[in-house]
């Protein structure tokens, strides 16, 4: 029993070295940096140690071999990722512009596979509660959004009413609107039906923000090298 617990804590002193062996070859970039790519690098740590801790077959010698050769990689890739742009790009990928001066890109919401739903929760992460009122928005490699506001001062909750044409039901009647009242305001701005409406919001302080399939930017920007 006592040689077991030994082995065992053995292996995760191994594993806790492997590990600071990884941040180390990452470098000093914060945890929020970190990419999608580099937490692959965690959980086949974890994968290793977890298969390896409680099975009494595995030695020691099979683990610091297997942390071996995974260390060697990684530290492989790191240089290949700093030393060619081309391989950075398509191992980390790269920030994605979603929102432009203002103006929504389609493409770039379709590539990350992005819906509205989830791109107002995104912003509102950023107390940012209307997609009116975002300038520029851009999905960063690690996954979170940076967003710059129009007005700071805008600070309106506003409603997703039609999302692709589709007229979202559950918020109208939870807010005590009604479709008829929709379709009213719709007229007077000038539409006469749902073709075509890429998304619109409203709010009582701001009233109705529309994008149509016409307003969609569809080239894609990059912003760094």
């Amino acid at each position: 029993m006592v040689p077991m617990l030994l082995l065992i804590g053995l292996k995760l002193i191994i594993g806790l070295i492997a590990l600071l062996l990884v941040v180390r070859l990452l470098g000093k970039k914060s945890l929020s940096e970190i990419t999608p790519f580099d937490l692959i690098y965690t959980l086949v740590l974890g994968g290793i140690l977890e298969e390896s801790i409680y099975d009494d077959k595995v030695h020691l010698g099979q683990i610091i071999f297997a942390l071996f050769v995974w260390a060697v990689l990684i530290y492989i890739i790191e240089q290949l990722v700093q030393k060619n742009r081309k391989f950075n790009r398509l191992l980390k990928g790269e920030p994605a512009v979603l929102i432009k001066d203002g103006v929504l890109n389609k493409t770039a919401l379709t590539e990350n596979h992005i819906e509205m739903e989830q791109l107002r929760s995104m912003l509102r992460q950023e107390q940012c509660f209307s997609v009116a009122n975002v300038q520029q928005a851009v999905l960063e490699t690690a996954g979170q959004i940076s967003v710059l506001t129009k007005s700071a001062d805008d600070q309106a909750l506003a409603l997703m009413l039609i999302d692709e044409e589709k007229i979202q039901q559950r918020v109208l009647s939870s807010n005590q609107l009604s479709e008829n009242w929709l379709y009213q305001n719709l007229r007077q701005l000038g539409y006469s039906s749902l073709a075509g409406l890429f998304y619109v919001e409203w709010s009582a302080e701001n009233g109705f923000y529309i994008i149509t399939e016409d307003d969609l930017d569809t080239e894609l920007y990059h912003i760094d090298g």
